[in-house]
This record gives structure tokens, sequence and C-alpha cells, in this order.
């Protein structure tokens, strides 16, 4: 999923480029941050695709489903065997998410390998702006070990942004991320 970030730039200029609008003043995260720490799950290309089409992202799709190394070997959208069936060939992929105190977010893929970087900030109690200028993400943690996040899909959807297709692919909408640390 964040692979998609280090390949591809995270919005090509080291964020994603959209600037939503904020629900109030950004706060720095702070030890007491329900959000701090790691988040793991095991990301699936049919999933992806699936919360891609129901964003109406559909043109995004063989972009994040490559930047995301859910098929072995192909990292470029010219490399799947056929776009109108990106998950052939794809695998279930380990990937984790970091908040730290400081207000840094990072990724790491399947093989352990940071793939993404750069802060974010918590707005309020249910949400937060990743990247610079950012994204917004609503979230909700329950029994203090699983997150679900919910994109804000950037004003530059659906004629296709990067940005857009990367919210939907940090956050697998409505799929669980469980703290591992």
């Amino acid at each position: 999923m964040i692979a998609v970030l280090m390949m591809f730039g995270c919005g090509s200029n080291g964020g994603p480029a959209a600037t939503p609008g904020t629900a109030g003043p950004p706060t720095t995260p702070t030890r007491s941050s329900s959000l701090v720490g790691e988040w793991q799950r095991v990301n699936k290309c049919e999933e992806l695709v699936q919360a891609l089409n129901q964003a109406g992202l559909n043109k995004a799709i063989p972009e994040m489903v490559a930047g995301s190394e859910l098929v072995p070997g192909v990292l470029d959208p010219d490399q799947l065997a056929d776009n109108s069936q990106p998950c052939k060939g794809a695998v279930p992929r380990i990937h984790s998410h970091l908040f730290t105190e400081s207000g840094q977010f990072g990724s790491r893929n399947h093989e352990g390998q940071q793939v993404d970087d750069g802060p974010y900030r918590i707005v309020n109690e249910n949400t937060v702006i990743i990247g610079e200028p950012g994204v917004m993400f609503h979230y909700r943690i329950t029994n203090g070990d699983t997150l679900i996040l919910d994109p804000v899909i950037p004003d530059c959807a659906p004629q296709g942004c990067f940005d857009a297709g990367w919210s939907v692919s940090v956050a697998y909408p409505g799929h669980p991320w469980k703290r591992i640390r």
C-alpha cells in the first residue's frame, strides 16, 4: 500500500498535495495520543480495488496496485499483465503505519522496510492530517488496539490525482489495523 508513497514520492513532492479543510487548529501529537504507535494489517489487492472503485477512483487502480507491491515483481502500472484484472498474481502483504510522539508518520512494507515518511497532525479526537499540506483522515480506535481509518477524498477526485488514490490505499476504509506497538 504505502510503497506507493516511496516509489511515487508521496504526492510527488514529499507529501500529499491536496489541502483539505480542517475542523480546528491542528495539534502536535503527545505521548497520550491514542494514535501514537504502530498499526498493522494484511493488505489484499481485491480489498484495495474494491475500495478504490467505491470511492469512484477506478482510474487509480493500476497505479495503486503496482505501487503497493501486491503483485510480486510489479512496481509500475505498465508491468501489470492486464489492467482489467490488476490483481492477477497478487498476494496478501503485511503492512504497517507508524505514528510517533513527535508527529512523524511512516509505513513499513511486507519486508519491514520503511516506505513512507512525513509529518502528521491531529485536528481533533477523531481527525488526523497526514503529509504536507496534507490529506485528512477520520479515525477511530476501539478497545485501544484496533484502528479504523476513513479518508476524506481530496477535491482533485474523481478526475484522478495521486492523493485521492493514495488516501484510499493508506486507509483501506472499513478494514481494521491492529496495534502491534
